[in-house]
């Protein structure tokens, strides 16, 4: 009882925003339009103009949400004819100012990008200076640009560029707000143009203007969510009724992403049952489409939004998640990150309900995927992908939405990281193996916070990156540091500890779980180096400061309290187990309430409620294969029920409980079985026997003795002559 289920899943919800890349400057013929985010990582907003777009850092990490944006081929190409330079990176062959000033602005993006992630690692130094001194000059030349005649259509979309890096790398949300007004209203003034229908040219310049309107609007309406959040959620709905009416299905099921990413902010508008029906719009109309693409996607976010809630949620995560493997495989070809993705919100579903053997199974088919995809090449660089949308009316070009996920690399430290999640409850059986994962994990990290970065990235995101990363890190040293404590190496328990803290200690404030599991962990590794007082402190921080009393965080750390407070304070431990019993009746979490059946069976009480009690634990560890929780039980069991007597059965119980323990690794645990087993021994007079197992229980006894006492002074220590039954 060390930890609460196995591992978290932070949901996040989608916000469009713009893709990083290298050959996007949000002028040629193939801009990146919008992109909207999910995945490990409460919900975070992006933005949606041709080039890459992001907000400053919000309070907790963004880089691993989903980007999902426009397609591509509504966006205007450029013609021979046309003023629009085609590679803005140069000046136009006939240096035109306003081209020119265009090409300087972008050489300067593109040479602040480049040392994007080396100027987030300096905080604050030379590096940073310098790059936020090139992004103002691209920022003047734009400026600058605006000041000269422009066509309708280069007008808009330097509007479009100058708003979206004033957005993404300042605070200057009225300027930005004013260029996209300046701009929706050039837009606007060129749609409402009389038209000759036969002038099928000027035709499509309105169609390219309409996109151009809908990309200023997606952005605009992310930057009032900062300042008029209701105003936001308005202009959004706006969007989407016009979107819908003009029989734009890929803008309006960007505008919905969008709309149900704003709802899952930790804003005064959070409201995840209103994410959800918005979803459940998006699943609907992709599914009359048979847009497999939008519909999967749509499913596997209310699969993360509902199990956000924990274990009480994974009932309608399921049902979700039922909906998104009713597609079958080959329907998803090119999107294969979307299988992937699936398979890991299955695991983490069965490990937050406590079917470890049903992890195991999905585990592999999880490796073989990964390795699938290594081999077929679907990675890019910035971890985009795309998916076809079907077009309205036959004969209409297809639709894409470009994606932004995890890069390759992330990938599969995220397969470390579960599939040792997996292994958690069978490491020691497995000689380790759960270790060893998330010790492959930490190495892969560490390799990609410490390798020099050359993919094109603006500050804000290469610190988004490089925070994910490192809470990842963290997560993974958290629950290597369980497994530790699980096979009481508290000596390497208290060094992950530390080693934990001073990962945690380097990330920016967020409001998330972590630092309550952090908080937690201590409390464990006190509870079991004898520090009580401090343990029963830690705990009641726990459950005290977590928002739900209910949660599962909250109620292991009650029960530790429990097992602490019986021999001090029964009532206080009373009025504990009153508190527990309502939540861990309903819970869905096997493991909380094998936990709770196993402290609520060594309370006093009549024995025939004792032997209920004990067989109900018995049989929900063995059912989440929880090895810990079972040779607890069996030692349990044999003292309570064979103490003092001379049986077969009162050796066998007791030779269960040391050999179940042994395997275990547990050093208290073996103690305690050797002790009962001797005693067993010694009682049907096999004196031989016995002493030859109280030889066996020196090294244990050692072990426990050491760690029990190791915050004692030694005149303490040996004043109290500390032996087994004072230990255990």
């Amino acid at each position: 009882m060390t930890t609460p289920n196995g591992g978290g899943w932070y949901n996040s919800g989608p916000g469009p925003s713009y893709s990083n890349s290298n050959n996007s400057n949000g002028y040629g013929s193939s801009p990146n339009p919008p992109a909207t985010p999910i995945v490990p990582g409460r919900p975070q907003q992006s933005s949606s103009t041709p080039t890459r777009l992001q907000p400053p850092p919000p309070p907790t990490n963004r880089y691993s949400n989903f980007e999902i944006t426009i397609p591509v081929n509504r966006w205007p190409s450029s013609h021979s004819n046309s003023n629009t330079p085609n590679t803005p990176s140069t000046p136009s062959s006939s240096m035109d100012p306003p081209l020119t000033l265009i090409s300087m602005a972008e050489g300067y993006f593109e040479a602040a990008h480049a040392s994007g992630y080396k100027a987030a690692l300096a905080r604050g130094g030379g590096d940073a200076k310098a790059y936020y001194k090139l992004v103002a000059t691209g920022l003047r030349a734009l400026e600058a640009a605006l000041q000269c005649r422009l066509q309708p259509r280069l007008e808009a979309m330097v509007r479009l560029r100058y708003a979206g890096i004033l957005h993404e790398e300042t605070e200057n949300g009225d300027e930005a707000e004013d260029a996209l007004n300046k701009g929706i209203m050039l837009a606007q003034r060129v749609m409402i143009l009389p038209t000759n229908l036969s002038d099928r040219k000027l035709m499509r310049s309105q169609g390219n203007f309409t996109d151009i309107k809908y990309t200023m609007q997606h952005l605009l309406a992310r930057i009032m969510l900062r300042t008029t959040p209701k105003a936001s959620l308005k202009m959004l709905n706006s969007c989407i009724a016009d979107s819908e009416t003009l029989d734009m299905v890929h803008w309006t099921y960007s505008f919905r992403f969008l709309r149900c990413n704003i709802l899952m902010e930790d804003s005064p508008l959070h409201d995840e049952q209103g994410a959800m029906t918005t979803l459940q719009k998006i699943s609907s109309t992709a599914a009359a489409r048979r847009d497999h693409g939008i519909y999967l996607l749509a499913s596997l976010m209310e699969t993360m939004i509902s199990a956000s809630s924990g274990a009480d949620g994974i009932e309608a995560a399921n049902r979700a998640l039922a909906r998104a493997n009713s597609l079958q495989l080959e329907s998803l070809q090119g999107m294969e990150q979307l299988g992937i993705l699936r398979q890991m919100l299955d695991i983490m579903c069965s490990l937050m309900a406590g079917r470890y053997s049903e992890s195991e199974v999905k585990v592999k088919v999880l490796h073989g995927m990964l390795d699938h995809s290594s081999k077929a090449q679907i990675w890019t660089p910035s971890g985009e992908f795309e998916i076809l949308i079907n077009p309205v009316r036959l004969g209409r070009p297809e639709e894409r939405l470009r994606f932004k996920w995890l890069t390759k690399e992330d990938i599969f430290v995220l397969g470390y990281f579960i599939s040792g999640l997996c292994k958690f409850q069978k490491n020691v059986e497995e000689v380790g193996r759960g270790e060893k994962y998330l010790q492959e994990g930490l190495r892969s990290i560490e390799r990609l916070l410490k390798e020099d970065h050359t993919s094109m990235t603006s500050l804000v995101g290469a610190m988004n990156k490089s925070t994910w990363r490192q809470t990842l890190k963290c997560h993974v040293m958290l629950y290597h540091t369980f497994l530790l404590c699980v096979r009481t190496d508290w000596d390497g328990a208290i060094k992950g500890f530390n080693n934990l803290q001073q990962a945690f200690s380097v990330l920016p404030p967020q409001r998330s779980l972590l630092p309550t599991l952090i908080t937690y962990l201590q409390a464990v590794i006190s509870h079991g180096t004898n520090q009580l007082d401090q343990a029963l402190e830690l705990y009641k921080l726990v459950y005290t400061t977590v928002q739900s009393p209910d949660s599962e965080i909250s109620i292991i750390s009650k029960l530790n309290s429990i097992i602490i407070l019986r021999p001090r304070d029964s009532r206080a431990a009373e009025h504990l187990m009153n508190a527990v019993e309502k939540p861990c009746a309903s819970t869905k979490n096997y493991l909380m309430k094998a936990a709770y059946m196993a402290v609520k069976a060594t309370e006093r009480g009549e024995l025939v409620k004792t032997k209920n009690y004990l067989s109900l634990a018995l049989q929900l560890a063995t059912q989440t294969t929880n090895q810990q929780l079972t040779f607890i039980l069996l030692s349990f069991m044999c003292h309570r029920f064979f103490s003092g007597v001379v049986s077969e059965q009162a050796e066998k119980s007791a030779r269960a409980a040391l050999q179940n323990a042994t395997r275990g690794r547990d050093s208290l645990w073996s103690l305690m079985g050797g002790e009962m087993f001797a005693d067993c021994l010694a009682r049907k007079g096999n004196e031989y026997e016995a002493m030859r197992q109280r030889d066996l229980n020196e090294e244990p006894r050692n072990a426990v003795v050491a760690n029990l006492t190791r915050h004692m002074l030694p005149d303490e220590h040996a004043s109290r002559g500390v032996g087994f039954h004072e230990v255990v």
